[in-house]
Formats: structure tokens, C-alpha cells, sequence
């Protein structure tokens, strides 16, 4: 593996000819107001210890600094203040005054509340302007202006006219000002890249632009292949979208991004989510025009460049995807409304259906007025309706929710009263056809029965995701393997058909594309069932987190998890290395190895070597980036970040591996055979859920029949059949189990 070093040094200043820096905590002159709560921050997070801050309702603040510039030339102009909810504005030397766009160029945006809440106290560094200024005194002036409380706290100014880019503290060194060279440490402190045709890391000759010319991408076998090339593909890819710090990229913007990903060996981005790319459709049936058009000017930019796209059409437990007005039954409408965590609009009026349309044919109606509106809407930047631009390569019909999601254990408890009766009564009609009768079904299941289950008035009791054990059912269905596996097989049959009408949807819209259900991996003994539902389309995906620490999806000060992937083979984000189904193409739509974490860089080149190369999965996204450029260790304390030395710095060569097939495919070293018995046995047969239980954090638990280590010798596949057995070579001569090694 090849692997990107990149360190900071302690640089001497550039001159003062070259920039000015002033400290926040240091005005000329000021009117402010500070503010016990507002001001208990993390003073070693500041530069000198310290900031300038105002908080007060009844009054804005006012501060000027002075300073001396020593040649005259154009400087940008960079400031560290607080970016959350704030409105700052500036003049300098009398000129007009000018408010600075706090939702720019916005960079390593950090929490410096001691007590780590994520409230207003950030800071960042804001790329304001580019002034002319001569030789001689200046006055900068700032007004802190933000209702309600006029807040707003700046830690340092900066004036600069040599390449550099901030981060942290530290300010312009000499070492910024000239290139660095191959055998010398360097600040990492990276602007828009210049596209130097010198640079020995452009991956762009690799990446044919513009996409599509080679037709639709397909499903061969297991290989995904465009129609009109010679050979089979592979994606080197990440989860991105149009827009960038909370806003829309400028078509400036779009450009650079797209370029920078070609340069970096990026072919195909994920749109996650397009329902917020593009907005709702509105009353008329009409999508919002101006999030549409951004939409189509970034898909036809990242097109230009060679790069396919990926939709995630639907991603229903985020984000209002369904309103009042969309005519969806009145009663369930307010069962939904009741219970919503997530509602986008006033009550009664814009809710987000969960994962209820999973189990309603009435919403996935609803769902696909969006669907087939999108895929029939002609982008004026391509000329092409999308259903018939061979750049738009994978359509996925929704992102991480099936019927073995876990926010369906509400319908156990009766919290949606007529979604629930639904399931009941459908896993009724199951069992009848599957068995006749009462009696039968008492018979298969040993005479026990459910606090739910009334045969006679057609309802039968329910599970829920907490009940799925990797050894069997869990707590009041203890015991019970057939019940367990019967209610699986009620929910992947009825799973399966969802998907099944779906697709076929797309195929009759005119999708040619490559398909795919839903990353979400159902847990203990549902997982094969799970499995199986996928099968319905093109290809296999999955998500998979590591790593991280304390603080969820945001970094803050506390535990963090220091593990590396390296104790032992196919842990972290390779415990999925079994759902790899035999004859179709594997992807992998969303990982990262989440900081804070020690062993982050390793990630992806073992993505690299080991997933796309050793298995032959055959897409990588890693999850994710709106950037246009590097940012540092940490982007605004992010944990999903592709722009990092970490990730993007080594993205050129391990794309180059990958396109070039540096690493051959291992041979399938387990084949393994699964009927009906298996996949509805009531228990984890294969022992698939060997990642055990964090939230991200993830260690081994139940037996897997395919021991881990295979995956570190060859490929492990499955293939649902009836006919036909299990084949595993011998590991010995490939692993030497006294030293553990491989």
C-alpha cells in the first residue's frame, strides 16, 4: 500500500511585507458587551488565548482596528470569528460597509464550548474578501449585528499576499510561501487546487470525460460493464452533492469540485439524499426551481469531467417527504404526524414517513409521483431527460430502510394503531396460505401464542427488530425459531415484492442503469432474509461505519475508539464481507474509519486492496465530502470527511491501483449454498451477524460458519439455492493458525 505522510512543522513568520495579523482580543477602539455564558470557551483553542465578544439584546457591538501595510499589493482578507447565527459587518478605511458571507468559503469550524455544547459557540476561519491596499495606515472597522442578542465573537484578522491557507492558530509561515519539495516536511495548508499539469499525482488520464460515452452501465454477472466498452468497470467513488456549508456551490464551485475529483481518481458520486437536492414537488406536481436547477448544473458539471452519478432517490426517516396535500389517507397521515421525530413543517401539514413505506402501497405511490416526475425531467444542461443520460449509472430505491429496520418496533407497541393492524392481518394472510389452518400453525409452532394473536377476527402477533437473536428469538418469543423464521420470511416476501414492483417501475420509465434496494443490514437471525430481499435487484450494497468516539456524528472531547482493523481480519468495516451474493456486483455506498481515531489512514487503502481488489467488490464511496478542497485533520469537526489527507491524499493512488487492477481478484475461497431452510431457520445460521453491537464501535459476536480469516485469503461469496453445496478450500496453506498469521 502506498501510503500519503503528511506533517506540520513549526514554520518562521513570513515577513511583514508579505501579511498583517491582528488579534481579535486586541481592537484599537470597541463597544461591546461581554457575556459570562457566551464567553466560557476553550481559551487554547483561541490565538493568544483570548477573543474579542458581544452579546447583549438591547445593543449591536462596534470594534476598529489599525494596522500598517508595508507593500502595497492585493491581500486576502481571512477572519476567525464566530460563523453559527451570526451577522458581522465590515468596512475599511470609511468605505461602504459590506456584510461578510458567514456561509462562503467557510473553514475548520470547531466547538469551543468548555462544555462542548453545540450551541452558538464555534469559530472558523472566513475567507472575506480580496482588497486592494496601498502602502500606509488602515482602519478596519466591524459591526456585530445578529438578532436577537446582537452576538458574535472574532479571534483573529489576517492580511495575506502569499499563497496560504488557515488552519487552527497558526499563522502564515515561511514555508507557505514557497512549493514544498518531495524530500522536505510541510505545512498542510491547502487552497483551490491550481491543476498544475506538473503534478505527479493527476489521476485525470485515467477518468475518460465526458461520462456516458461508453452507454449504460449494466449488470454482467458479477461485473458491472457499460455497454460499449471493452471490459468491466470499477468505482472509485464518494457520497457528494451541490451544495457546501449549508448552501449552494456557485457554478464556479461545481467546476473546481468536479475537476478536483477527476484529479483525485474519483469516477461516480452518490447523490444522498435527492429529495434535498431538488425539493419537493409542490401542489402543481412542480419540483422547486431554483433547487432544480442547481441539481441539474452540478449532475451536467460532474458529467463534463467523466463522472457518473449515483441516486439515492428516497431516504424516508429524514427530511418532509410528504405533506397534507399529497392526498395520502387522513387517518394514517395523523398516526405518522402523531409519532414523527423529524417533522420538517408545522404539525399536520409536512411529516416524514419513517420507514412506513416499506409496508403501504399507498405511499410508495406517492413516493413514485417523485421518482418518475425526476427521471422523465429534462436537465437544460445535458439536453437529456435523466431515464435517458447513461451518467446517471446506479439508481437505489432507498437508503438505509427496509421492514428489518429498527424503527418498526414502534408497530409492536401499537404506536401507528391501523399500520400495525396491517401487519397483523398481513402475517395472518401469511400463515393461512402457509399453513391451512389454527391448528397447523399451533402445531409447527409448538402451542404457544402471542398477547396478538386473535386467528378468528384475522390478526396475528408481531416481532420486532429486538426479538432477532443470533441464536434465536429474544425475551416473550424465546424458543420460538419458527415463529421467528416464519415472521422473516412474511416480511422478506412482502420486502421482495415492494422492490420487485419498483424496479420494474424504473425499467418501464426507461432506467437502464444498474439498480439497487437499500444498504440497511437486517440484524441476528433476519439477516439472510434481509439478504435475499436485495437479491431483487443488480447489485448488493452495504454501509458500514468505524471507529469515532464520544460525541456521535460530531467530534468532541472525550473517549475515542483506538482500534485498528489490522487485530483481526475482516473486523470494522469488513464484518460485511459476507453479504457478497454470488453473480452480482457488490458495493459499498457508504463507510469511513470516523475520527477521532489513531488508525483512520488505514482505511482506505485496506478498501482499496482488500474490498475492491482481493473480493472484487466493485464500487467504493466513501462517505463524504461538499468540499472543493482539502480541509484540514478534521474539517469542521466533521466525522464524515473525505477531504482529508487521510482520505483524499491518498485517493490518486489507490484509484490507480484499482483502475489499472493492481491487485488481482482471490479466487472464491468459500462458495456457500443457501435454501429456504436456512434463510428462515429462526436463528443466524451462517452466523452473518458477526458484527456485534456499537453503534459504529463494531467486535465479533455469534460463530460465523465462514471463519473471518477468509477474508483475508479470498473471496466469500453466497448464492440462495435450493441445489447444490457449500464449498470452502482448505485455509491451511494460507494461514498458520499457532502465529496467527496470514
Amino acid at each position: 500500500a502506498i501510503v500519503c505522510l503528511i506533517a506540520l512543522t513549526i514554520a518562521a513568520p513570513v515577513s511583514a511585507a508579505d501579511s498583517i495579523w491582528i488579534e481579535g482580543e486586541a481592537p484599537t477602539t470597541k463597544s461591546v458587551n461581554r457575556h459570562n455564558w457566551y464567553d466560557s470557551v476553550k481559551e487554547d483553542a483561541l490565538s493568544g488565548g483570548d477573543w474579542l465578544s458581544h452579546f447583549n439584546a438591547k445593543a449591536e457591538g462596534a470594534a476598529s482596528y489599525t494596522f500598517t501595510v508595508t507593500t502595497a499589493d492585493t491581500y486576502t482578507f481571512w477572519l476567525r470569528a464566530n460563523p453559527v447565527k451570526t451577522k458581522l459587518s465590515y468596512r475599511i478605511d470609511n468605505g461602504q460597509w459590506a456584510l461578510i458571507d458567514m456561509r462562503g468559503e467557510v473553514r475548520g469550524q470547531q466547538n469551543i464550548a468548555k462544555d462542548n455544547k453545540p450551541d452558538l459557540r464555534f469559530i472558523a476561519w472566513i475567507k472575506v474578501a480580496k482588497p486592494k491596499l496601498a502602502a500606509g495606515k488602515h482602519t478596519l472597522e466591524f459591526k456585530f449585528h445578529s438578532g436577537p442578542q446582537n452576538h458574535g465573537g472574532i479571534d483573529a484578522i489576517v492580511f495575506v499576499r502569499v499563497p496560504w491557507a488557515p488552519s487552527g492558530t497558526q499563522r502564515p509561515s515561511a514555508a507557505t510561501a514557497k512549493a514544498a519539495t518531495p524530500d522536505t516536511w510541510f505545512p498542510f495548508a491547502a487552497d483551490d487546487d491550481a491543476f498544475s499539469p506538473k503534478s505527479v499525482t493527476d489521476c485525470s488520464n485515467l477518468i475518460p470525460a465526458p461520462a456516458g460515452q461508453f452507454g449504460f452501465l449494466q449488470r454482467v454477472g458479477g461485473d458491472l460493464k457499460f455497454t460499449g466498452a471493452p471490459a468491466a468497470s470499477k468505482f472509485w467513488a464518494v457520497g457528494s452533492g451541490p451544495g457546501m456549508g449549508g448552501r449552494s456551490k456557485t457554478p464556479k464551485e461545481m467546476e473546481q469540485a468536479a475537476k478536483w475529483f477527476r484529479k483525485h481518481g474519483i469516477n461516480l458520486v452518490r447523490q444522498h439524499t435527492v429529495v434535498g437536492a431538488v425539493g419537493l414537488l409542490d401542489a402543481k406536481g412542480n419540483f422547486d426551481a431554483t433547487k432544480l436547477d442547481t441539481y441539474d448544473r452540478w449532475f451536467a458539471t460532474l458529467k463534463a469531467h467523466g463522472i457518473y452519478t449515483t441516486w439515492s432517490v428516497n431516504y424516508p426517516h429524514h427530511g418532509a417527504i410528504l405533506r397534507k396535500t399529497d392526498g395520502y389517507d387522513a387517518t394514517k397521515f395523523a398516526e405518522l404526524d402523531a409519532t414523527d421525530k423529524h417533522r420538517n413543517g408545522a404539525a399536520g401539514q409536512a411529516i416524514t414517513v419513517n420507514d412506513f413505506v416499506n409496508l403501504d402501497p399507498e405511499l410508495q405511490a406517492i413516493l413514485w409521483r417523485y421518482t418518475d416526475k425526476l427521471l422523465n425531467h429534462v436537465n437544460p444542461y445535458t439536453k437529456l431527460a435523466y431515464k435517458n443520460d447513461p451518467a446517471l449509472a446506479v439508481l437505489e430505491v432507498q437508503n438505509e430502510s427496509n421492514l428489518f429496520f429498527h424503527t418498526l418496533n414502534d408497530l409492536r407497541k401499537a404506536q401507528q394503531p391501523t399500520f400495525a393492524r396491517m401487519m397483523r392481518r398481513g402475517f395472518f394472510e401469511f400463515l393461512k396460505k402457509k399453513y391451512g389452518s389454527k391448528e397447523a400453525v399451533a402445531k409447527a409452532w409448538g402451542q404457544r401464542k402471542d398477547r396478538d394473536d386473535r386467528w378468528e377476527q384475522g390478526e396475528m402477533g408481531l416481532m420486532a427488530p429486538f426479538h432477532w437473536g443470533t441464536d434465536g428469538p429474544l425475551y416473550e418469543f424465546k424458543g420460538q425459531h419458527r415463529r421467528g423464521g416464519d415472521y422473516v420470511e412474511f416480511l422478506a416476501r412482502m420486502q421482495r415484492d415492494y422492490y420487485t414492483r419498483r424496479i420494474k417501475q424504473f425499467r418501464t420509465a426507461g432506467f437502464k442503469g444498474v439498480t439497487v434496494t437499500t444498504a440497511w443490514k437486517g440484524v441476528g437471525f433476519s439477516s439472510l432474509a434481509n439478504l435475499w430481499a436485495d437479491d431483487a435487484a443488480d447489485c448488493i450494497d452495504r454501509h458500514n461505519y468505524f471507529g469515532g468516539g464520544d460525541g456521535g456524528h460530531v467530534i468532541i472531547e472525550g473517549k475515542i475508539a483506538n482500534q485498528s482493523h489490522l487485530s483481526q481480519p475482516g473486523r470494522g468495516l469488513f464484518s460485511i464481507f459476507m453479504s457478497q451474493v454470488e453473480d452480482k456486483p457488490f458495493a459499498v455506498s457508504e463507510w469511513t474509519h470516523m475520527p477521532p481515531a489513531p488508525y483512520k489512514a488505514e482505511a482506505a487503502p485496506l478498501m482499496a486492496f482488500y474490498g475492491l481488489g482481493l473480493q472484487d467488490w466493485d464500487i467504493s464511496y466513501h462517505f463524504a465530502t461538499s468540499a472543493v478542497r482539502f480541509g484540514d485533520g478534521w474539517p469542521n469537526g466533521g466525522k464524515y470527511c473525505s477531504h482529508t489527507p487521510h482520505y483524499m491524499g491518498q485517493f490518486p493512488a489507490l484509484a490507480r491501483a484499482v483502475f489499472e487492477g493492481h491487485i488481482r481478484p482471490g479466487a472464491a475461497i468459500a462458495q456457500r449454498r443457501v435454501g429456504k431452510d436456512a434463510v428462515y431457520a429462526g436463528r443466524d445460521v451462517l452466523g452473518q451477524s458477526i458484527a456485534g453491537d456499537g453503534h459504529d464501535v463494531k467486535d465479533f459476536q455469534g460463530a460465523a460458519t465462514t471463519s473471518p480469516e477468509t477474508f483475508g485469503i479470498g473471496r466469500v461469496t453466497l448464492a440462495f439455492s435450493e441445489n447444490g453445496k457449500s464449498k470452502t478450500q482448505d485455509l491451511a496453506p494460507y494461514w498458520d493458525r499457532d502465529k496467527g498469521l496470514l
